[in-house]
């Protein structure tokens, strides 16, 4: 049942929304939440304040370059991850792709300016939570989200 019910949904011709395609990468909401709480430093992780970084994750996925962005990752990741490009063969992330940073910074600096960028540092070189389980271009795409949010939420 639920197979046609999937097959429908596809013949239907509706489209998806950027949380379709999170979700279809392994990533929810309360993934990308726990990740932003991991680093947090110097104030109390509260059911307010992962309120507050779940309602700016949604708030910055409404911003058009954003979802650009993280769509270009989730596209690129799902190419190389069935190798289709005969010339690309990222499986063991080599140290020369840095088009992922590229993307992770471009994503945080869209939603929070310079200081977001500083802190996509930090979430690509520990990756906290989901994103040390994701593939070469998604970890990067989801710290920049996490990064820039997480900026955005203490500015404010």
């Amino acid at each position: 049942m639920v197979e046609n019910s999937k097959k429908a949904f596809n013949e239907s011709n509706f489209s998806k929304g950027i949380l379709d395609f999170i979700y279809e990468s392994g990533v929810t909401m309360e993934d990308l939440v726990n990740a932003g709480m991991e680093l947090c430093v110097g104030v109390e992780i509260s059911p307010e304040l992962k309120e507050a970084l779940g309602k700016q994750i949604l708030k910055s996925l409404a911003d058009i370059n954003v979802i650009a962005l993280i769509m270009a990752g989730i596209r690129v990741e799902e190419d190389f991850k069935h190798h289709r490009l005969r010339e690309v063969n990222v499986d063991d992330d080599p140290a020369y792709l840095y088009s992922d940073e590229v993307l992770g910074m471009a994503i945080a600096n869209q939603i929070a300016g310079t200081k977001a960028i500083f802190n996509f540092k930090r979430y690509d070189e520990l990756k906290p939570g989901i994103l040390s389980t994701l593939g070469p271009m998604l970890d990067d795409v989801f710290a920049g989200l996490v990064a820039g949010c997480m900026s955005k939420i203490f500015e404010e």
